[in-house]
């Protein structure tokens, strides 16, 4: 009897780490942009680039996938949203004292 407890214990602790890992790797896949969760269909605009695009060659093709997929990439990494709030946080910056200068300029 203990055996066969013994047995389901174990069994359900495998189950638990490969549902486990499972979620690790999708979620992985996700950020990283090499799962199909990170193509997000568009209808319209991609009908209209579709055909706004077709006469290109191979290579233009070929190409562009290839710089899409680069930058799918780049945009997935930490470092792209620390570049994104530094851009964010210049042009505030710069938008303040662009309106200090022009109070100071209407006070005095």
């Amino acid at each position: 009897m203990a055996l066969i407890a013994l047995i389901a214990a174990a069994e359900a602790m495998l189950y638990s780490a490969s549902r486990s890992k499972r979620g690790q790797t999708r979620r992985q896949q996700v950020l990283m942009g090499n799962s199909r969760d990170s193509v997000r269909a568009l209808p319209l605009v991609d009908e209209y680039l579709k055909r706004k695009t077709a006469g290109a060659s191979r290579v233009q093709t070929f190409v562009a996938s290839k710089l899409a997929e680069l930058c799918r990439r780049v945009v997935h990494t930490r470092s792209f949203e620390y570049l994104v709030l530094h851009l964010i946080r210049t042009a505030i910056l710069k938008r303040r004292r662009k309106l200090s200068i022009s109070h100071l300029g209407v006070t005095l």
